[in-house]
């Protein structure tokens, strides 16, 4: 072999050791939702590998704790979960299956970012089962308001920078030009949806809380009797009782719930819309990042 043959294979091998190194020092994140994926993905960028439990098109509350799971947690250098029980029903096992310390509840690695924004419909007082599927600690489904969103990056942010130093500047800088950005556009949404003259809608299960809220939409009517309890005929009828009554022009009907039960309502009610609608990223497609989510909510209350 002679000198330049020599020198271009050491070359090469520098520049693979090189890009494997910057691959290894690379941060593994794993969420639980896409929604989280997607919010971490932005402020992490290239700095960071992301992947997420669930998909867009489960319900969260209900998923199983795969093997393959824990696995994938067993490599994780940093964990992200809505809390507020969500995830109660599966998360546990699957940290405990992953025997990754790093990630344990109460260490850097573990990150709950629900409870740090501000929580709606928290529960005060005694609860029972009977009640349905209730969330003492606050309705879970922070995402789906683009400002708690554009405040979790910040959090993510945060984290990132505790977790990687040398990269913090661009965790935060990142972090932030995303909460800017959804806070120029939800003003724009307000607008729209305030042209739409849509003030009040139904909904299947209370996963629209926040948006809702964050739009100015009062949420008369769910067509769960009870949270997690599908919907009876019973309640059906007091459903379409409210609707006229209140005049309400849309039922929006989440992903991953049957929206069959509308038809009921829509032939008493024919002047009322009903649409399915993406509550998560990746829950229909072309639901790719977090303001494509909530500009297809948006279209959806428009009727568009």
């Amino acid at each position: 072999m002679n000198k330049t043959k020599s020198i271009s294979l050491v070359v090469l091998i520098l520049t693979a050791l090189t890009f494997s190194n910057a691959a290894q020092a690379k941060l593994n994140v794993v969420t639980t939702l896409t929604d989280l994926r997607s919010i971490t993905s932005e402020v992490g960028k290239d700095l960071i590998t992301v992947e997420s439990i669930a998909k867009g098109t489960q319900d969260p509350h209900f998923i199983e704790a795969k093997p393959s799971f824990m696995l994938k947690m067993s490599k994780a250098d940093l964990v992200i979960s809505i809390g507020l029980d969500l995830e109660i029903g599966w998360l546990p096992s699957i940290l405990q299956g992953a025997r990754n310390p790093k990630i344990a509840v109460g260490q850097p690695g573990n990150l709950e970012v629900g409870p740090m924004v501000e929580p709606l419909e928290v529960v005060k007082g005694n609860i029972s089962r009977s009640e349905g599927d209730v969330h003492p600690f606050g309705n879970p489904h922070v995402t789906l308001d683009p400002i708690r969103a554009g405040q979790i990056a910040v959090i993510i942010g945060k984290r990132l920078a505790e977790l990687d130093a040398e990269h913090a500047t661009q965790y935060q800088a990142n972090a932030s030009a995303f909460d800017t950005r959804m806070k120029e556009k939800t003003k724009l949404w307000q607008a729209r949806v305030e042209k739409s003259g849509v003030k009040k809608a139904v909904s299947y299960h209370k996963t629209l809380t926040y948006f809702f809220s964050r739009f100015n939409i009062e949420n008369p009517a769910i067509l769960e009797p009870k949270p997690g309890i599908p919907p009876t005929s019973g309640h059906i009828i007091d459903v379409i009782k409210i609707i006229k009554d209140q005049k309400i022009p849309v039922i929006l009907v989440e992903n991953y719930f049957d929206p069959t039960v509308t038809n009921k309502i829509k032939s008493d009610v024919p002047s009322v819309r009903s649409a399915t609608v993406a509550v998560a990223i990746d829950g229909a497609p072309k639901i790719d990042k977090m303001d494509d989510l909530y500009e297809a909510l948006i279209k959806s209350v428009e009727g568009k």
